[in-house]
């Protein structure tokens, strides 16, 4: 539940940038689901958004549970051509807050004849495992979440593992990394998110969403993907971890991470301290290196040369699993190609590699 002043004043510079993520994901979502070739085949699409608030701040600037509908108005004429049926699940667990939340959906224009609008008046908890056995039931339904929590407590490690399991659901959490850093071994704390102290590096306090990613990637045992994004707020660093059981929605959403910053596409500052500023190269040349681009590269380099792998779809999979683009694996390849280190019988591609995930003529081999 989010604190009622949050509202009452302009949102801050880091409640808009995890607005404008949430923002730009959901319009690369949506449009897979409602514009698909197989859009018959689609019963429903749920969206989510379990910590609503109010739904804009004093100066009008919209929350996500607006910014939802907002988006559904940009694509609303595939929202009518398809024969889709689009649920908008909102809850608010502050009754005031609920209130205002359902007046300003009120006093929003949007299609409200292909679009149902639920309100829920509940704790996170109660409410999620109240409607996670439905979700069960149907777990190829397309869903989106968004799970603002306000702090650490509520994305427990039973409720992340429910949220993997389902196999066509994206979800964007937020959590507070600096005050896991700073307490994690208050009971309040260790109660919710199991990370020692040790495991932060006190020299380096804006990589510390960085090791609370760690921790929920070490809770998953299969191929459920997942990546990071950090967010500066004054001193201390908020992060919202991106969950998809698909390589589709890692690369729609490492898209809209490397947008907002081109050097690491993981942090809406400048997370790894690098001496790159646009357009001024320095004189050094290691102060010019994208680092982490830099070590992607080293990562292919092992796995093609040293663990002789093949397959290109495998490149371009263990590529959005260290957080880069298909593009970032494609500019690597091509170097070797041109430097003929290498043969792809096949070819590259920028987006959409889990078309390649049944070919396996499609390979990469060595010249030497």
């Amino acid at each position: 539940m989010k604190s009622k002043k949050h509202f009452s004043k302009p949102f801050d510079d880091g409640t808009k940038a995890k607005l404008e993520i949430f923002t730009n994901y959901f319009t690369e979502w949506l449009p897979v689901f409602i514009s698909s070739k197989e859009n018959n085949f689609w019963e429903n699409i749920i969206i989510y958004d379990f910590f609503a608030g109010e739904g804009k701040d004093c100066d009008d600037n919209l929350g996500s549970p607006l910014i939802i509908l907002d988006v559904l108005n940009k694509f609303n004429n595939l929202v009518v051509s398809t024969g889709v049926k689009i649920k908008v699940i909102l809850n608010e667990a502050n009754l005031e807050t609920l209130k205002k939340l359902q007046n300003n959906i009120n006093n929003f224009s949007y299609n409200n004849e292909k679009i149902e609008v639920v309100l829920y008046n509940k704790q996170f908890n109660e409410l999620f495992n109240e409607i996670f056995p439905l979700m069960e039931k149907k777990p190829k339904l397309p869903r989106l979440m968004i799970l603002d929590q306000f702090g650490i407590k509520e994305i427990t490690e039973d409720i992340f593992k429910k949220l993997i399991a389902l196999e066509r659901t994206d979800f964007i959490f937020f959590i507070s990394s600096s005050f896991v850093r700073r307490f994690n071994e208050l009971p309040e704390f260790s109660n919710y998110i199991k990370i020692k102290k040790k495991e932060f590096d006190e020299s380096k306090p804006f990589h510390c969403h960085r090791v609370v990613f760690d921790y929920y990637k070490s809770l998953v045992n299969n191929d459920y993907k997942l990546a990071p994004f950090s967010i500066k707020k004054g001193i201390n660093i908020y992060g919202l971890i991106f969950g998809s059981n698909h390589t589709y929605g890692m690369e729609k959403f490492l898209k809209v991470g490397w947008n907002i910053n081109p050097h690491t596409g993981d942090a809406n500052f400048n997370i790894d301290g690098e001496k790159i500023i646009e357009g001024i190269p320095s004189l050094f040349e290691e102060d010019n290196t994208i680092k982490k681009i830099e070590l992607l590269n080293k990562k292919l380099e092992k796995n093609i040369f040293e663990k002789k792998e093949a397959s290109l779809y495998n490149l371009y999979v263990k590529t959005l699993e260290f957080g880069c683009q298909p593009l970032h694996c494609n500019d690597y390849l091509k170097k070797l190609l041109k430097e003929k280190k290498i043969i792809i019988s096949g070819k590259l591609k920028s987006a959409k590699i889990h078309t390649l995930a049944n070919y396996s003529d499609v390979k990469i081999t060595l010249t030497k």
